[in-house]
């Protein structure tokens, strides 16, 4: 066989043999992801992370896993991310609920700032929108502030549980209107007592809360927020109304664990940013009232330390505590 023969025939195996080694060197840049939500399968924590890991496939082309581990208010599925090795192959899709922990746990087994890496604030809420059944007596938010005036201790407003965001914004407008209500904890969501009538009012997010509102299960009366929700532009803000400081966080944000590298924080945030602008999470995130933010770690960082002082100075006084 001449030197050219076989130099040839060389070439034409080292070619075969990168031909068949780039399948597998693209699977091994790909990985396996697991995006931990710290509630229950249906939450609309769980439905975010589901439209996002999608688009996100479409983006890097990752294989992710959404993971549901409820209990302790976040607290356990938090802990596991936590723990978890900062390769950017865990991460933790969670609530504005990280912040109101920090103020209402005071041995919480994480520092709420310093245990994880902030990635990216991806929506936040117009605010909480405060409900009563269609069948309530009180069309207006004065009538509801007379009546639980003249009748201390007799009107109920249920929550998602001891401690929750829709907890703490109730007990910051019984503060600010001056009135005394029974507070009704639920272990789920208090929704479906409160379209029946068991239960006066109610804070819900405004995201989830607006179509109940158009469908005429319920009526909104105000909404604890800054601005008005374009879908119900009649709604006043509680602040219209001259009651200010109900005001508590509703957002979702990504986090990884304690000791991310600045630079894998940056490439997933700008994953997430691209991924949250495609037309596979336009199409499936349509929530009234939620803005998509997918801010960077930095200003995720930097909000998020501000929110636990202020809530600090606004919910502490309050005296509800979860140890």
């Amino acid at each position: 066989m001449s030197k050219f023969a076989s130099s040839r025939r060389s070439l034409v195996n080292a070619l075969a043999c990168l031909a068949l080694a780039a399948p597998f060197a693209e699977a091994a840049a790909q990985q396996t992801v697991r995006v931990v939500v710290p509630f229950a399968a249906g939450s609309s924590t769980d439905q975010l992370a589901r439209q996002l890991t999608e688009a996100l496939r479409e983006v890097n082309g990752n294989r992710y896993l959404v993971e549901n581990k409820p209990g302790a208010s976040g607290i356990i599925g938090s802990s596991d991310v936590h723990k978890a090795v900062p390769d950017g192959t865990t991460l933790l899709m969670t609530t504005g609920g990280h912040a109101t922990n920090a103020v209402l746990y005071e041995k919480l087994p994480y520092d709420s700032l310093k245990g994880f890496t902030p990635i990216s604030q991806l929506t936040v809420t117009a605010g909480f929108l405060l409900m009563v059944p269609a069948g309530s007596p009180y069309r207006t938010l004065e009538e509801l502030v007379a009546a639980a005036k003249a009748g201390p201790g007799t009107i109920s407003y249920g929550s998602a549980g001891n401690g929750n965001t829709t907890h703490l914004v109730g007990a910051l407008f019984e503060k600010a209107a001056g009135i005394k209500l029974i507070h009704v904890p639920y272990k789920s969501t208090p929704m479906n007592d409160l379209i029946a009538g068991h239960i006066d009012l109610l804070f819900w997010g405004s995201g989830f809360a607006t179509p109940i509102i158009q469908q005429g299960k319920a009526r909104a009366l105000a909404l604890a927020g800054d601005r008005r929700v374009d879908e119900l532009p009649e709604v006043p803000t509680l602040g219209e109304k001259g009651l200010r400081g109900v005001d508590v966080p509703a957002w979702a944000g990504l986090f990884g664990p304690p000791g991310m590298s600045a630079e894998t924080a940056d490439r997933i945030q700008r994953e997430v940013a691209k991924a949250m602008r495609s037309p596979t999470f336009v199409k499936a995130f349509n929530t009234p009232g939620t803005f998509k933010l997918a801010s960077t770690p930095a200003q995720f960082g930097d909000s998020l330390g501000k929110e636990i002082v202020r809530l600090r100075r606004d919910i502490a006084p309050l005296g509800i505590r979860m140890d």
